[in-house]
């Protein structure tokens, strides 16, 4: 048996806070079933919600399944599983340490740009 979480009704369809997951974290405490996520109605959803549901699914034992992402909600998600399983690195090889003692220095170094 599986059972539907409908995210426009439990949390709105303007997601914008990570605090909101815990809505669904609650929904899906031990829930053995498969759970689909359904997020139809749901128009936005901040990068910070998608990294916690992108959490949520990846700790559920496989059962929890997103369906009906669409427009922002799929590519604001493509873009946390792109960078959860692509992670960036950063050359700093040719990087130079400049350190400076005051702000007058600072600003001296700063106003030659």
């Amino acid at each position: 048996m599986k059972k539907i979480i409908r995210i426009a009704e439990l949390i709105g369809s303007d997601i914008r806070s990570r605090k909101n997951a815990d809505h669904i974290r609650k929904g899906i405490a031990d829930c053995t079933d498969v759970v689909e996520l359904d997020f139809n109605g749901v128009e936005f959803i901040s990068r910070a919600f998608a990294d916690e549901i992108y959490t949520i699914v990846n700790e559920s034992r496989n059962n929890v399944v997103l369906i009906n992402m669409e427009g922002i909600v799929g590519s604001m998600m493509s873009v946390v599983s792109e960078s959860r399983t692509h992670k960036r690195v950063r050359k700093t090889e040719n990087a130079n340490m400049k350190e400076f003692s005051d702000m007058e220095s600072l600003s001296a170094y700063l106003a030659t740009f």
